[in-house]
């Protein structure tokens, strides 16, 4: 295709145990690249000809990080050391660390013609609907200056009809180009295998929040300088008297509220530097505080806290500059405020109703993250020690280290299988049967042994489990989920149904296997995807995992007896497992921190609103001393005052209440139809529990002053003003 310059792939090693002299360790960051990765990407190579570094078989590129980690201050270049026991690979070049802004992250590079010669080059390059259309690569295509997109796609789709159009016809499936460009590539999503990416509702909600903090802000500012607006009142008589503009007064007052606005900025940077490491480990991000790295960042901060500082001095500015010298030199200044406390009404309404969609926001967000991690699932989860089998040897000793570990009492149950529930996501080409014939579908699947139902205690609803005295169960039966049986046409009738597996080029060879047993719909991808069609059947070779259900009880006995039997089985490499219930956690932790943030800019975002009501309650219970001094003077009681002045408060939150609901109804839905397949539904509990919060705290807040301006002796209160 002209328009191409270059193009190179990437593919994951998965956990690699890595081995060099006394030191072996398992990496999850190393990838599969080919040779031309260096003329494409501006990696900078230290040591190593870009040309040529990841050309041959058993070659690697290490980052600084991973080189120090195995040579230590010594030259890695020609150092050899070991992939899973297996393959010696020869270190060719030294990379410098890569940035933390980038979505392709590796700490080393190992030659494509490594994965070619493993996997057979006959295989590599098949194009059998085993090996071809099972697609595990990403691949990044530089295209030539001024070519465009649009060109390189018809002529991609033209290479399809002449060259590949036959042979997907023969399978029913169809090759497309789908390209994303490389600096939409972060928040790319619904893409099987993705790497890493961010998430842009994430961004968006974290910005929206910190513009409600700075509205929030804003609001006290400006509702506490025209509340205190009678002290400066003799100040701006006095300054008019003397001569002075109301164009100066407002640049005067403008100019002390950005100065303000600076001095909070510095207090806000020296917190951020503190709390900024913190925040790393919560996100797991690799933030730095460097304003010669940042600078369009930090500009952009310093403009808007300009403009922070213009727009919450505006009013007050404009407010105090108006007033009548005669006016506020009698101090008559107080009888002329109605205007100023609607404004101050409305501003308080609008925190509260800020807060209060926060706070409903927070409360389904934690709603929406419990059920993911408690939802029933369709297995058991808890207590299945997932064991890699790194070692090729041990792996071919698979069912005998089986049967010695299940001679354990504290050992329930395990199966040997090359999927784990939850990260199920290997795809085949299989034939299903229609009909009108056999019919060619792309479908996920899992090879295992007999124990797979067992150890993960899925439920039969038709057919029966895997058997080992039915000989013809090794070869010749499948099991599939619900959804399948749906999706193929079969509904009650899938039982006998021929699935074909593993056939060639010429539609020959492989496995034709019957249904046997229909599966309760398990979650075999984590709840962000829906349930799809699923199949398995018994692995003719041994796979990669085993998956132990272990008694809750003995757990540390029985992993060190596991451990035990490892070792004497002549595994070369430590035990590498997990369980069942951390993988799963897994799945969720973006939302989990997501959590954590809102929750905490929920506090801040509180916390800013009670200062602003603090300081209004003091004073409107200073402003109100006298009155309530007349009311006990005539008969009124503390109980009928302290109603008054709290119910003055309890209506402002009580209309903000009434706004944030159906917003928070509409927008937090829209979310969670939008994140999540499967989602919690909006209950009024988290909408009352929200308001509850707003009114205690709320109310609560202002008790201090309102209660101590209620206790007061009338005759002092009367000779207050």
């Amino acid at each position: 295709i002209p328009e191409v310059e270059e193009f190179t792939r990437f593919s994951h090693l998965g956990n690699t145990l890595v081995t060099y002299n006394d030191k072996e360790y398992f990496e999850e960051d190393l990838m599969y690249a080919d040779s031309t990765v260096f003329q494409i990407f501006s990696y900078n190579l230290l040591q190593g000809n870009p040309q040529t570094c990841l050309s041959e078989i058993n070659t690697a590129v290490f980052t600084q990080k991973l080189a120090r980690k195995y040579f230590g201050d010594e030259d890695p270049m020609g150092k050899v050391v070991r992939l899973d026991q297996n393959t010696s690979v020869k270190i060719t070049g030294l990379m410098e660390d890569l940035p933390g802004n980038t979505h392709l992250k590796f700490e080393g590079l190992v030659s494509m013609a490594t994965n070619a010669n493993k996997l057979g080059t006959a295989d590599f390059n098949s194009m059998e609907p085993k090996k071809f259309w099972r697609v595990v690569l990403y691949s990044y295509i530089l295209l030539k200056e001024n070519s465009r997109i649009e060109d390189f796609d018809i002529k991609a789709n033209t290479f399809y009809e002449e060259h590949m159009k036959e042979i997907g016809d023969k399978y029913n499936l169809v090759f497309r180009t789908l390209h994303t460009k490389l600096a939409d590539t972060h928040f790319r999503k619904g893409l099987s295998g993705e790497l890493p990416s961010g998430n842009k509702n994430n961004m968006l909600i974290f910005s929206i929040m910190a513009v409600f903090i700075l509205l929030i802000a804003t609001i006290n500012y400006m509702n506490m300088a025209t509340a205190r607006s009678a002290i400066r009142a003799k100040e701006v008589g006095i300054r008019k008297v003397l001569g002075a503009y109301k164009s100066q007064l407002i640049n005067q007052f403008l100019l002390e509220s950005v100065i303000l606005s600076l001095i909070a900025l510095v207090i806000s940077l020296i917190g951020v530097w503190l709390l900024l490491p913190d925040f790393s480990d919560l996100t797991g991000k690799n933030l730095s505080f460097n304003i010669l790295e940042n600078k369009a960042i930090f500009s952009g901060i310093f403009v808007i806290t300009i403009i922070v500082g213009i727009v919450s001095g505006s009013y007050p500015a404009f407010y105090l500059s108006s007033f009548q010298p005669v006016i506020v030199l009698k101090g008559a200044i107080s009888k002329s405020g109605k205007k100023g406390g609607l404004l101050r009404k409305i501003l308080v309404v609008v925190q509260f109703f800020l807060a209060i969609f926060m706070i409903i926001g927070a409360f389904v967000v934690s709603g929406q993250l419990h059920f993911l991690k408690n939802k029933e699932i369709g297995f058991n989860k808890n207590n299945v020690a997932i064991i890699n089998l790194h070692d090729n040897t041990l792996r071919s000793k698979v069912f005998s280290l089986k049967k010695e570990l299940l001679s354990n009492p504290n050992i329930y149950s395990a199966t040997n299988t090359n999927g784990i529930p939850g990260r199920m996501n290997l795809v085949r080409m299989m034939r299903i049967e229609e009909e009108t014939g056999m019919e060619n579908k792309a479908i996920i699947y899992c090879e295992a042994d007999y124990d797979f139902v067992k150890t993960y205690e899925m439920e039969i609803v038709k057919g029966r489990d895997f058997d080992k005295d039915m000989g013809q169960d090794k070869l010749e039966s499948v099991i599939i989920n619900e959804t399948a049986a749906i999706d193929f046409g079969w509904g009650d009738n899938a039982l006998g149904k021929k699935i074909h597996f593993g056939f060639k080029q010429d539609g020959t060879g492989g496995r034709l296997m019957k249904v046997i047993g229909v599966v309760k719909d398990f979650n075999f991808k984590s709840m962000h995807n829906k349930i799809e069609p699923f199949v398995f059947f018994i692995s003719e070779d041994p796979e990669f995992f085993l998956c132990c259900h272990i008694n809750e009880t003995n757990k540390k006995e029985t992993l060190e007896f596991i451990n035990q039997k490892y070792r004497e089985f002549g595994a070369s490499s430590p035990l590498d497992y997990k369980f069942l219930t951390e993988m799963q956690d897994e799945m969720y932790k973006d939302e989990e921190k997501t959590g954590w943030i809102i929750n905490g800019i929920t506090l801040l975002t509180i916390f800013i609103a009670l200062l602003g009501l603090l300081g209004l309650s003091s004073y409107i219970a200073e402003r109100k001393t006298r009155e309530i001094g007349v009311r006990k003077v005539l008969g009124g009681s503390t109980g009928s005052i302290l109603i008054m002045l709290y119910k003055e408060f309890a209506l402002l939150i009580l209309i903000s209440f009434i706004l944030a609901v159906p917003l928070a109804w509409w927008k937090l839905g829209d979310w969670l139809s939008t994140n999540f397949i499967y989602h919690i539904e909006l209950q009024w509990m988290y909408f009352a529990l929200a308001g509850v919060v707003a009114f205690v705290v709320g109310l609560g807040t202002i008790s201090f002053f309102i209660v101590k301006a209620a206790m007061l002796n009338p005759v002092e209160a009367i000779k207050y003003e």
